[in-house]
């Protein structure tokens, strides 16, 4: 009887940890997905606020994407974006589909594009556009994005590290 007691407490006690790490696992994963998604929407869209790298990126925070050329820092990030928007005013990405994770790795597929009615922009591997030049961008694409820290979205934003696709097309 004692030992078929102990044999079901241990049962009891494995479940309980196995649900336990389930409920963590998923829990890092939503959190990891809030926190990308917030990236997302306030570095991406067309409500850029450029405070979004201050809250979630580290100082040595890399942002690379096989159109521009790689950044690093906050500095260089926030001065990226803003002539890439001064650029293209309108510009604006959005999620294709929901957001995946495992763990902490986030997959996130998008879509987006700009008119460039703004100013010059040479950050291109095809050359440079004249200011305002009336042409239409746009993208689409899937970026792995690796969560690393509880505070942070990444201590680098690891694209190359990262699987990452981008299709470029301008009328």
């Amino acid at each position: 009887m004692r030992k078929t007691l102990l044999l079901f407490a241990g049962i009891i006690v494995a479940t309980l940890t196995t649900f336990a790490q389930e409920k963590e696992s998923k829990t890092l994963e939503q959190k990891n997905k809030e926190i990308v998604l917030k990236w997302l929407n306030n570095f991406w869209s067309s409500k850029y606020n450029p405070a979004i790298i201050d809250e979630l990126a580290a100082p040595d925070m890399i942002l690379q994407y096989s159109l521009h050329k790689p950044r690093k820092g906050k500095a260089d990030i926030k001065d990226f974006m803003k002539k890439f928007r001064d650029a293209f005013p309108d510009l604006a990405f959005e999620g294709a589909y929901p957001l995946l994770a495992d763990g902490e790795y986030v997959i996130a597929r998008w879509v987006g594009g700009g008119t460039h009615t703004g100013i010059a922009f040479s950050d291109w591997p095809v050359g440079t556009l004249p200011a305002a030049s009336g042409r239409k961008m746009h993208f689409t694409g899937t970026t792995v994005f690796k969560c690393t820290l509880p505070e942070q979205l990444f201590s680098k934003l690891l694209m190359e590290k990262s699987q990452r696709k981008s299709g470029l097309m301008m009328d």
